[in-house]
């Protein structure tokens, strides 16, 4: 079952023996910097989604995201444009530096993000294309209590871990940068764990 961000306040208070009066205000915002921070960390499958196709014309390198994807792109995960029907080769994914202008035409073989809300072909396309992709969503901003973190069920261990380092932080308490600790130690084990099981890389 999903996280709520209730439940992960529960169970720090319930590590405290605290009522549930303490630190009341501040669960949205360790809610949302535990959700951040495992969101970025690495880029899980989890978040990938579909984004919006974008219809290129010839010369133009700068396009808005449709209405639904802006300031929802951590990263794009893959693209690839279609000339008519046919798909053409995935295109190389920039991510820094951002890719330059230039008023040399021909088929794009590379994108980059330009802003949140806008992504850049390069070179300066030649002719008519459909621009398809997939993105790295951002993180979900909680805006109350009863809202799930988004994550696997499998991540459920980590994001209370991560709650009761921030409690402790939030007391002062010297256990603080155990679970600090402990908190990252795990999301790094998720990590291998991701890399081996969609072989990104090899284990053995």
């Amino acid at each position: 079952m999903a996280l709520t961000v209730n439940q992960a306040t529960l169970h720090a208070q319930a590590f405290f023996k605290a009522p549930s009066t303490y630190a009341s205000g501040e669960e949205l915002r360790i809610a949302n910097s535990i959700q951040t921070i495992i969101s970025s960390y690495y880029k899980w499958h989890w978040l990938i989604a579909a984004a919006t196709n974008i219809a290129v014309v010839s010369g133009t390198q700068d396009y808005t995201m449709a209405a639904g994807d802006q300031n929802t792109v951590f990263a794009i995960q893959q693209a690839n444009l279609l000339s008519g029907s046919t798909e053409l080769p995935s295109l190389t994914v920039f991510s820094d530096p951002i890719l330059d202008r230039t008023s040399t035409a021909a088929q794009p073989y590379a994108v980059s993000l330009l802003s949140p809300t806008q992504v850049r072909l390069f070179p300066s396309p030649n002719a008519t294309y459909t621009f398809q992709w997939r993105k790295y969503a951002r993180p979900v901003v909680f805006a109350a209590t009863s809202e799930s973190y988004q994550i696997p069920d499998a991540f459920t261990a980590v994001a209370k871990l991560g709650v009761v380092w921030m409690y402790l932080e939030y007391a002062d308490d010297t256990r603080a940068p155990g679970f600090q600790k402990a908190f990252y130690e795990a999301l790094a084990e998720h990590k291998a764990a991701e890399l081996g099981t969609v072989a990104r890389v090899r284990t053995s």
